[in-house]
C-alpha cells in the first residue's frame, strides 16, 4: 500500500517521498527580483529537512506582474543565473525542485489573500515598503487588450523557458488564490464580454492559452504543474456567491489534463490559501483534492493546514490525493519529516 514514504513519478520527475514543501516566501529585504544570498540560505537550509520536492514562492513574469516589491522575477534572462545558483544549493542536498510562475493581476490590494498577509502581523515583515502595488494598471479584466492578453500569455512561457534553463525540473502555474489566472476563471471578476469572459469555456481560455504556450517553450518532457482552484470557495462553504464552483473547476481541471498538465496542485480560488472558515480543520482542501482524484489520472497534490505525519499518511494510503504539502508545519518544527519516520512505524 502507498504511504507518505512511497516513492512517486511526475511524468519523468522521481520524488523519494511524497512530502512536498509548497510555496512559501522568504523575508527578503530587496526589491530588485533577484535571487540573493537571503533566498539560498533560505532554502538550502529547508531542503536538507528531507521532502520528496521544493516548490519555490512566486516568480513573476513580467516586471509590473509582482504582488509586493520584494518577491522574486523571472520576467528577464538576467535573472537566470540567480535562479541557476537556487537550483544548484536545493539539488546538492539531492532535492528536486519547481518553481512556481505567477502574474498578480489587477486591483491587488483588494485580493483576498494580500489582505489576509497583511492583517497577518507575523507576514507583515515580509510586507514592508508600502506593503503592495497597485497591480497592473487596469481597474477590471475588461479593460485588458488582446494585445496585452497575448503579452501576459508570451510572458508566462518565456519565464517557463527560463526556469527550464536554470535547472528547475517542473514548473508551476500559478492560477489560483484570487491572482490574474483565477481572476479571468472566476465570475466574481472576470466582466468580460468577449472570447475571454462570460460562459465558463471563455473564462478558462487564458489558463488553457498560458498551459499550451508554457508546453510550446518547455517541450514534451518537461513537469507542468498548475496550482490549481476547484472553486473560489471554501468545500461546503458559500462565502463568495457567484464564484466559480466546483462542478466548473472539475470540467477545467479535465481541460488541463487533455492538453498536457502534468500535476494538478489543489488549492483555493478567491477565498485563498488560508481560508479563515476552515482555520481550525486540519487538510481543509482535501475534499477539494478527492474531487480532482476521482476525475482525473494525473497526480494531485493537496496543501492547506496538513499538521500531523499521521493524517498525511491517511491521505496518501486513502489515495484522496498522491503528494502532500507540508507548510506551516514544517517551518514550525524542522524535525518534522525526522519524527514523521519514526512516528510511521507501518510504512
Amino acid at each position: 500500500m502507498e504511504n507518505l514514504f512511497s516513492t512517486i513519478k511526475i511524468k519523468n520527475l522521481a520524488l523519494g517521498n511524497r512530502i512536498v514543501m509548497p510555496p512559501l516566501a522568504v523575508k527578503n529585504p530587496e526589491t530588485d527580483g533577484f535571487v540573493n544570498d537571503v533566498v539560498i540560505n533560505y532554502y538550502s537550509e529547508m531542503s536538507k529537512l528531507g521532502m520528496g520536492l521544493v516548490i519555490t514562492e512566486n516568480a513573476f513574469v513580467t516586471h509590473d506582474s509582482r504582488i509586493m516589491p520584494n518577491q522574486l522575477l523571472i520576467s528577464d534572462d538576467m535573472f537566470i543565473d540567480g535562479h541557476r545558483k537556487l537550483v544548484k544549493s536545493i539539488h546538492g542536498n539531492g532535492i528536486p525542485v519547481a518553481l512556481e510562475i505567477n502574474h498578480g493581476g489587477i486591483n491587488i490590494k483588494e485580493v483576498p489573500e494580500v489582505k489576509g498577509m497583511l492583517s497577518n502581523l507575523e507576514e507583515k515583515e515580509f510586507v514592508f515598503n508600502g506593503g503592495p502595488k497597485e497591480g497592473i494598471g487596469y481597474s477590471s479584466l475588461k479593460e485588458i487588450p488582446i494585445k496585452e492578453i497575448n503579452r501576459i500569455v508570451k510572458s508566462f512561457g518565456e519565464a517557463a523557458k527560463r526556469a527550464k534553463i536554470a535547472g528547475y525540473d517542473m514548473v508551476e502555474i500559478h492560477s489560483a488564490h484570487g491572482f490574474l489566472l483565477n481572476q479571468f476563471l472566476s465570475p466574481i471578476t472576470n466582466n468580460r464580454n468577449d472570447k475571454y469572459g462570460g460562459n465558463l469555456k471563455n473564462r478558462m481560455r487564458l489558463l488553457l492559452e498560458v498551459v499550451e504556450e508554457v508546453r510550446e517553450q518547455v517541450g514534451e518532457d518537461f513537469p507542468i504543474s498548475v496550482r490549481f482552484p476547484l472553486s473560489d470557495n471554501p468545500p461546503q462553504r458559500e462565502v463568495y456567491p457567484g464564484g466559480l464552483k466546483p462542478e466548473e473547476g472539475t470540467i477545467i481541471a479535465r481541460e488541463l489534463e487533455h492538453i498536457g498538465v502534468d500535476y494538478i496542485d489543489v488549492s483555493g480560488g478567491y477565498c485563498g490559501s488560508r481560508p479563515r472558515e476552515l482555520k481550525n480543520i486540519e487538510g481543509y482542501f482535501v475534499p477539494y483534492a478527492k474531487i480532482l482524484k476521482e476525475n482525473l489520472k494525473i497526480r494531485v497534490n493537496v496543501t492547506g493546514g496538513i499538521k500531523t505525519p499521521q493524517f498525511a499518511n491517511e491521505i496518501i494510503k486513502n489515495g484522496w490525493a498522491d503528494t502532500v504539502g507540508i507548510g506551516r508545519a514544517l517551518l514550525l518544527n524542522k524535525n518534522w519529516i525526522k519524527e514523521a519516520k519514526e512516528k510511521l512505524v507501518s510504512f
